[in-house]
């Protein structure tokens, strides 16, 4: 693959050794590094998805460090990942301030910058830096908004029309001050199209999983001995747990399989919503169900492994059918079989890629019946999922091709095209 040397920066509110979902801006930066270019990363200290700062740091008005190649410029933020919208917005809106300030006065004018869009606030910097330096950006856009934060429920019913006419007018100004946009799943193009930006500056460009953590990998003894597993087909979940990943599902599916004493079901990582997932389970007095708790990216490998059949959630609402779920990548890079409560794209790509099976979002029943589907298959059948899972991701998924694809459309930026 062809070198190139550009200067990037890089605004991400998420970043290194953040977890879950965050983990994807340190591997395109990684990734980038690798193609030749000096890569500048502006984010905040870390302290997603739980909304406490990770050991190790607390908020200063500036810090830099290195980060496996990659300078790291870490701005200061209101701290806070609860479900509370006025403490979610401070925590959006205090990163972008600062961050716009460290960006123009610490960053000198690098010759593009590279938004990780989600929040949407984290384009400010990259504003600021396009108005102050001239230096063109690219938006690369996880979460449409406002339709994710009016469908997260955080806002009030009398809030809604307000907010989401400024957060509307906001991101029309993003997109159309853009350089160009990637997005993650096909029908988002449509959909950012239809807000009046040209289809030429929209591109598919899905996320990957990082490589060094997300492969095919045996359970280490270790870890099997922690887990506790005495069951012979589990049923995981493994990454955030919120309002949006709709898990009450699953403490349902769970329900319905109480009596199966062959099929055990775990929770691995956190989140807002993991109390109330923990009352229902205890409510309903489970003991096919065991909660894990957040476990460092370096063992997901061996985590996944011991899952025979991972979930992927989502509540089903219309933003969510042009969504791609980051966990799909990452579990088709670890070659585990699939079932996926999804609508739209991230079905299609699982029935598409043979990568497991699917399910109607907030469907308990369909889900159970789709477990049982699963267990009863011969052990090589069922893994034959995963396998195909993990063919498909490394021809249209990987990190070389997404890579490759948004450096091509930074050059694009640097040479004042779209």
């Amino acid at each position: 693959m062809a070198t190139t040397d550009m200067r990037i920066a890089m605004i991400t509110q998420w970043y290194d050794p953040e977890q879950g979902s965050a983990i994807m801006p340190g591997t395109i930066a990684r990734a980038l590094t690798q193609l030749g270019n000096v890569v500048d990363v502006v984010t905040g200290f870390p302290n997603y998805p739980d909304g406490r700062l990770y050991p190790g740091y607390r908020v200063r008005r500036y810090q830099r460090e290195q980060l496996q190649g990659v300078t790291v410029h870490r701005a200061p933020l209101y701290v806070n990942h609860d479900a509370n919208p006025r403490r979610r917005a401070a925590n959006y809106l205090s990163f972008a301030a600062s961050a716009s300030a460290i960006a123009v006065t610490r960053l000198g004018k690098p010759q593009a910058t590279l938004v990780h869009s989600t929040p949407a606030t984290a384009a400010i910097p990259a504003m600021a830096l396009r108005a102050l330096r001239g230096t063109p950006y690219v938006v690369h856009v996880q979460d449409l908004w406002p339709q994710t934060v009016i469908a997260s429920g955080f806002l009030a019913e009398g809030q809604h029309r307000q907010v989401e006419a400024l957060l509307h007018r906001f991101c029309d100004r993003v997109y159309h001050q853009a350089a160009s946009i990637a997005v993650t799943s096909p029908g988002m193009v449509d959909l950012i199209a239809g807000r009046g930006v040209e289809p030429r500056k929209i591109s598919v460009i899905p996320d990957w999983a990082d490589e060094r953590h997300f492969r095919p990998a045996t359970p280490s003894a270790e870890i099997t001995a922690e887990f506790g597993l005495g069951r012979p087909f589990n049923v995981m979940y493994a990454g955030a747990m919120g309002e949006l990943q709709s898990l009450e599902v699953l403490i349902d599916a769970a329900t319905i399989l109480r009596d199966r004493d062959d099929i055990g079901f775990i929770l691995v990582g956190g989140g807002v919503s993991e109390p109330a997932l923990r009352a229902r389970s205890s409510k309903a007095r489970l003991e096919n169900i065991r909660f894990i708790g957040h476990q460092p990216v370096e063992r997901m490998a061996s985590v996944l492994s011991l899952g025979d059949a991972q979930i992927i959630s989502l509540k089903d609402l219309p933003i969510f059918r042009t969504t791609m779920p980051s966990k799909i990548q990452a579990t088709m890079a670890a070659g585990r079989p699939i079932i996926c409560a999804v609508a739209g794209d991230a079905s299609d790509v699982i029935r598409d890629s043979g990568a497991g099976l699917t399910t109607t979002p907030g469907s308990a029943v369909e889900l159970a019946e789709a477990i049982q589907r699963a267990a009863a298959m011969p052990s090589e059948q069922w893994q034959a999922y995963g396998d195909r899972g993990r063919r498909y991701y490394l021809d249209h998924l990987s990190e070389a091709s997404g890579a490759a694809a948004l450096n091509d459309l930074l050059q694009t930026a640097v040479r004042g095209g779209t």
